[in-house]
Order: structure tokens, then sequence, then C-alpha cells
């Protein structure tokens, strides 16, 4: 999985992961909170939306405003996963480059 994803300002931010289960741990998220923030260059901090899709093997992490407020150059977002029994895991940094824009 790549850790860097680039948006031009302005523009709708979505992602959707797929859930793949191991031998040990949950088969699916539906019992797991999922949080996402992202940081930007300025240090604002944005809450996304996670949903869970029916099934739990896949879930989509999105941004309900618009980014057009989001600072540009390289922002940083994580996923926190709180599965049953309390274990909590996050993922990795993920690098956003929030990119300027030509025609508005």
């Amino acid at each position: 999985m790549s850790n860097s994803v680039s948006i031009s300002q302005g523009n709708t931010f979505a992602c959707v992961f797929s859930w793949t289960p191991g031998a040990s741990g949950p088969v699916n998220l539906l019992a797991t909170t999922i949080t996402s923030t992202l940081e930007d260059r300025c240090g604002n901090s944005y809450a996304l939306t996670v949903v869970t899709a029916n099934d739990g093997l896949s879930f989509t992490v999105s941004y309900p405003g618009t980014t057009a407020d989001w600072s540009l150059g390289l922002a940083r977002w994580d996923i926190k996963f709180v599965f049953p029994g309390s274990t909590v895991s996050r993922t990795e940094i993920f690098r956003v480059s929030v990119l300027d824009v030509v025609t508005v």
C-alpha cells in the first residue's frame, strides 16, 4: 500500500480501504471502532468520517467539508483501529500533498 496521496486544494477527499482477515484477529471490522484525522501543514486538524461496509470487509475514509481550507503543502494522516477487547492499532502515517489549483 502506498503511503502518499496528492489532492488539489478544494477537491473531494475520499479513500476506500479493503480489510483482509489474517490468521488471528477479527474476520471483519463490524465490531471495530475506526477513527481518522488529517493534520495540514499549518497544524490544523480535520476529523475524517469513516464508514464501514455492511460486510465489514472494507471502509471509506472521507472529509465531509471542503478541502479549500487545507493549507498547501505536506499534510499527514493516519487511521486508528480499536478492536474488540480494546486492542488499539494505527496505520503508518500517510503523507498527503495538498496542491494549488489553477482553475477555480
